[in-house]
């Protein structure tokens, strides 16, 4: 028994399980709006910067360099919207995304997976690009939305996530799979949240 949990103990990828670990944490405190949401997610960026590579989903790679950016641009808008004495973002209100909006959105999704997967499709260590590129193009629109408090933003990342789940399940990443998994838990939780605070701002209009 001891030497399996010693042999289970080496064979972890240490940056693997700090970018899990981040990663839930930062979805965790993105849903009670707290501003060390982005330092958290920044962690997880990093450390799944090596892991994408590693698993050849070089478009995700590129969309966690992206994200660190993003994340450093969410931290700034929910630093200056924070309210006195409080570490909770609260002045930028959670709302709906428009019809437009969304419209403009699939079409993101779809143009940003041919291009990515276009792209990516002539490095034959690439795998499988363009469900790679559909999912960071949603991925990005998600990224975009929690940034602004939209509540649209979870429904994205369901989407993202659970084609991410299972870019990473059939190469045998066991605890990143457990990460998108728990992401997707957390999306549903969060967009029950975010419902719940934009129904009472609405119902005190």
């Amino acid at each position: 028994m001891l030497s399996s949990l010693t042999e289970l103990f080496l064979k972890i990828n240490w940056i693997e399980f700090l970018g899990t670990l981040a990663g839930i944490l930062g979805v965790w405190f993105s849903i009670k709006e707290k501003l060390i949401t982005w330092p958290t997610f920044i962690v997880s960026y990093s450390a799944y910067i090596y892991v994408s590579l590693s698993a050849g989903l070089f478009a995700h790679m590129s969309l966690n360099i992206l994200f660190i950016f993003i994340s450093i641009y969410g931290w700034r808008l929910w630093l200056k919207n924070k309210t006195n004495h409080s570490d909770t973002a609260q002045q930028t209100v959670v709302h709906k995304a428009s019809k437009k909006t969304w419209i403009l959105n699939v079409l993101f999704w779809l143009i940003g997976s041919l291009l990515i997967g276009k792209y990516l499709s002539k490095n034959p260590n690439a795998f499988m690009p363009y469900l790679d590129g559909f999912a960071c193009a949603a991925s990005i629109s998600a990224q975009w939305m929690l940034s602004r408090k939209c509540i649209g933003t979870w429904l994205c990342w369901l989407i993202a996530d659970s084609v991410f789940l299972f870019l990473y399940a059939y190469q045998g990443y066991v605890l990143t799979v457990i990460l998108f998994a728990s992401f997707m838990i957390l999306a549903v939780s969060g967009w029950k949240q975010w419902h719940d605070l934009l129904k009472s701002s609405q119902d005190n209009v």
